[in-house]
């Protein structure tokens, strides 16, 4: 079986042998249309001959760019910009353009969503869609950080949202309230974070939340209370 070596050896002697030796017959046919064209067929068989030495010249270094880990550990941040230069480094061109086509789709819904982040959530989209076509490497703690940068530290944003599962459970009464935390707390567990993390809301979306929320909290209880806690709920916002 011919080597690389060999086939790159071969390659550079026909490529001499054309430059100086071949001769090219050249024909004038009378078109339809009354012009007349030269054509060359030697020179045509030449040119595609060309194409597939340098085909094959190039076959194994594609294959081991496929095969390749594209290592981003090294980027500064979690952000378009310090994961390009990353990518710069170490990805093909066709491999780049891959990954600027997938974020800029991602990059475009997420903008027609309304996201507040649209750069982060598209930036991790494009990259698990790259992913399963290429390797890729990325610091997870990176992505931890990104993350913990818009709801905050996982610890405090918890503690904080079980303040208001206990507070809105408040009207249990005490005997049933024990139960009624370990299913909440069965039901939360059993949460699939993967499904969660896809979900798309615009922004304006907590609006309406916050507002029915509040409504829930106060169903119930009385008119004079009710007034009294929407108008600190007012004045502390």
């Amino acid at each position: 079986m011919i080597t690389i070596e060999q086939l790159l050896i071969l390659a550079s002697n026909y490529e001499d042998y054309c430059s100086n030796n071949l001769v090219t017959e050249s024909r004038i046919r009378n078109l339809p249309n009354g012009n007349y064209r030269v054509l060359s067929e030697k020179k045509q068989d030449t040119f595609k001959k060309l194409q597939e030495v340098e085909f094959f010249k190039h076959k194994d270094d594609n294959t081991d760019n496929d095969n390749k880990v594209i290592d981003l550990r090294k980027a500064t941040d979690f952000s378009f910009s310090a994961i390009m230069r990353e990518m710069r480094q170490q990805a093909t061109k066709e491999q780049l353009r891959l990954f600027l086509t997938y974020f800029k789709k991602e990059f475009d819904k997420a903008v027609k969503s309304k996201l507040q982040k649209p750069e982060k959530v598209s930036l991790q989209n494009s990259l698990i869609k790259f992913n399963k076509k290429y390797k890729v490497q990325v610091n997870k703690k990176l992505i931890k950080n990104a993350a913990v940068s818009e709801l905050g530290d996982p610890v405090l944003v918890g503690k904080y949202l079980s303040d208001i599962v206990k507070f809105t459970i408040n009207r249990i009464p005490l005997d049933k309230r024990t139960r009624a935390l370990d299913t909440l707390r069965k039901r939360f567990y059993s949460f699939n974070a993967n499904e969660i993390s896809q979900k798309n809301l615009p922004p304006t979306s907590g609006i309406g939340q916050s507002i029915t929320f509040v409504k829930h909290v106060l169903f119930n209880h009385d008119p004079h209370y009710i007034r009294e806690v929407l108008n600190n709920l007012v004045k502390n916002l």
